[in-house]
């Protein structure tokens, strides 16, 4: 059986309109991509997007904390100045704890330094926790994260009478 004329697949490709994106859709994506350009040159250029203010309020507690890494995984955090023992992660805890001192010391790395100098936790009275590093002076303010986060390194710190209290 012999066919004379196109196939129907052909006409169907052929009669169909062809799908135009509105002016409307492409003005939208273009100002978006101008947008997500100028908000990357922006971190490029200035390496920081948001500017934390300064803590305001007197000084509550502060310790200087030194994080070295022991056998099986633990890492022990002991206090900077005294080297004492403060507390021993064991392999599995503190997990925020870890991330946020693994994020600090990427930065060290990334900027070239190698050095074993603590990391300052420094409670205000305005119920702001931050762990600074004095090396880069990248802080991390931790009341972000919320309170039970918060909490594990406000044990950290000295417990002078009504700290705890302050962050409830």
């Amino acid at each position: 059986m012999e066919t004379t004329g196109p196939s129907p697949l052909a006409n169907s490709a052929i009669n169909r309109p062809v799908r135009r994106v509105s002016d409307r859709l492409m003005i939208l994506i273009m100002v978006g991509l101008l947008f997500v350009v100028g908000a990357v040159l922006l971190a490029r250029t200035t390496d920081q997007v948001v500017v934390v203010p300064e803590p305001s309020g007197e000084l509550l507690a502060s310790r200087v904390l030194s994080f070295s890494d022991a056998p099986d995984g633990q890492i022990v955090i002991s206090d900077g100045e005294s080297g004492a023992s403060i507390r021993i992660l064991k392999s599995g805890e503190g997990s925020f704890i870890r991330g946020v001192v693994r994020s600090l010391v990427r930065v060290r790395q990334q900027s070239g330094i190698f050095s074993r100098t603590g990391f300052l936790l420094t409670l205000y009275a305005d119920r702001r926790l931050i762990l600074l590093d004095p090396l880069t002076t990248e802080a991390i303010e931790l009341a972000a994260f919320g309170p039970t986060n918060t909490g594990e390194f406000l044990a950290l710190l000295p417990s002078p009478d009504g700290v705890t209290a302050m962050l409830d």
